[in-house]
């Protein structure tokens, strides 16, 4: 069978192209010689699992310590049951001790033998390292699956049983997750309040971040792919992957796979190009794979919509609130959230593409808006008849605005690009730039060869001058001699006749059309 990207679950080196993960082996291995008790976190599908299972084998070959990977994501479903919990947790470190470990290794019937269960898996943990004739190295996945009174339970019988390691305990422990525990706030429903995870856990030493994926590597990646296929990759295409992906593991992989392995792969015998990377981009966002459908359910989250929202209409929503920062570093962990050189913006160009069509998608079903309606006989976009019309329908049906019931900030911003998504989906793309500093929304709408600029921004005192500078030089940018800038009112309508009024203004010799809704 011949290796191929893999999208789901762990890499298998027999059967999947992969980056190599050595190199994590050397800031791990002192961890573990030391007796270190830490943390391993990144975002979901970015290669923890891959790395700590290959990460175990290799300790397990050198025969110094007894590996194991355990992984306790089923304890979610039990939540605040501490006694249940310890009961599965066990149950599972036993389950994998027999899969992956000699029978020499195996806890035997005393190590079962536990009064209390709400300190179960300390005692099974103590009586099996008495009994193993090596160290135990642990690596615990999903910890944080576990919630609420459950998972102190589990943190607070690891640091309990800490000094008494190696001989009567783990020799060194990995906690493995999303975020690194020290921005845990749990709810314990026992005491009626919330506890820090590093204060019940306050023997870790240090945490590890798994980095998304270099441009080196992605190439070293797909470069696999080539000597085993012979197809090749044209390098401004392995650069664009890297670039719209900014090396998101997933990502990576899976716009390989759409490029070599789906059923609108490139024949083998043709190079892959920049073009067919953008294509496979435009087929990963419609079909909404479950790493990209997982990430749009998130955007419901109260948390997540506040500082999404900011982001959208280039402000720092939220930032006065007290959980802010904590909201902030939410979606960090995440990983839809990154520092940009603007301040705070999504985590990279495929994610920013995917969050505003995802708020978008129920809106543009229902605006009864054929794109064929703006389609000149020359195949190009009539984009004064989608500006004049959008007004029409704005007017028409404002009450999109005022009833809307999430990213009521961003309303405006929103329903205007439903409108256009709708249109240049008849065979155009959008691009967009945004960021919580920038202080807008800048659109560029590409359709049968012509490009399209606007700029979105609330009304401010100094909207029309902060407005006419920013779309001059992203006018220039662009390399177009002429753009829209819309702003929209934040409070209600007070005179009807005045929405969608125009005014025709030049600014650094640039022709900009500024609109008032």
């Amino acid at each position: 069978m011949e290796k191929f990207f893999n999208c789901s679950g762990a890499c298998i080196p027999e059967d999947h192209y992969m980056v190599d993960i050595r190199y994590q082996f050397e800031q791990l291995q002192p961890l573990v010689d030391e007796k270190r008790y830490f943390i391993m976190h990144a975002p979901r599908q970015t290669g923890k699992t891959t790395i700590i299972n290959q990460y175990v084998e290799h300790l397990n070959q050198q025969e110094a310590y007894i590996a194991l990977y355990t992984n306790f994501e089923g304890g979610q479903a039990l939540r605040n049951q501490v006694e249940r919990v310890n009961n599965l947790v066990i149950s599972t470190i036993e389950l994998a001790a027999q899969v992956d470990l000699p029978e020499e290794y195996h806890p035997s019937e005393a190590c079962f033998d536990i009064r209390s269960m709400e300190q179960g898996l300390l005692t099974f943990l103590t009586k099996w390292c008495l009994e193993l004739p090596k160290p135990l190295v642990l690596f615990i996945d999903e910890i944080d699956a576990l919630i609420g009174d459950s998972l102190i339970s589990v943190l607070r019988q690891l640091r309990h049983g800490y000094n008494k390691r190696p001989k009567s305990f783990p020799h060194a422990l990995c906690l493995i997750g999303l975020r690194d525990i020290r921005d845990y706030r749990i709810y314990s429903d026992e005491t009626k309040r919330y506890v820090i995870g590093g204060s019940a856990f306050n023997i870790k030493e240090k945490s590890v971040r798994i980095p998304d994926f270099t441009l080196d590597q992605v190439r070293h990646l797909y470069q696999q792919h080539t000597e085993a296929t012979g197809q090749p990759f044209a390098p401004n295409a392995v650069l664009h992957v890297f670039e719209q992906t900014n090396g998101q593991p997933w990502l990576v992989n899976a716009l390989g796979r759409e490029l070599c392995f789906e059923a609108k792969a490139v024949p083998r015998e043709q190079t892959v190009s920049k073009a067919h990377v953008d294509a496979a981009i435009e087929r990963l966002i419609l079909r909404r794979d479950v790493h990209l459908d997982q990430l749009a359910d998130k955007l419901t989250e109260p948390r997540v919509a506040r500082i999404i929202e900011g982001i959208l209409i280039g402000t720092e929503t939220g930032e006065e609130s007290q959980t802010a920062g904590e909201d902030k570093q939410y979606l960090m962990d995440l990983g839809l959230l990154r520092k940009g050189k603007h301040g705070d913006e999504i985590a990279n160009p495929i994610y920013q593409e995917i969050i505003p069509r995802e708020l978008t998608a129920v809106r543009q079903d229902r605006l009864g808006q054929d794109p064929a309606w703006y389609i000149l006989e020359t195949g190009k976009l009539d984009i004064r008849k989608v500006i004049d019309r959008y007004i029409e329908f704005y007017k028409e049906h404002s009450e999109l605005i005022t009833t809307r019931k999430t990213y009521t900030e961003a309303a405006h911003h929103l329903l205007l690009m439903s409108w256009l998504q709708r249109i240049t989906n008849g065979g155009g793309t959008i691009r967009r730039e945004y960021a919580a500093g920038l202080g807008r929304l800048d659109l560029c709408i590409e359709f049968a060869g012509e490009r399209f600029a606007f700029e979105l921004k609330l009304n401010s005192r100094r909207v029309l001058e902060e407005g006419r500078q920013q779309l001059a030089d992203y006018l220039h940018r662009l390399s177009l001699p002429s753009g829209w800038l819309i702003v929209f009112s934040r409070g209600d309508v007070k005179d009807w006749d005045l929405v969608g009024r125009r005014e025709h203004v030049v600014e650094a010799g640039k022709k900009i059309e500024v609109i008032w809704l």
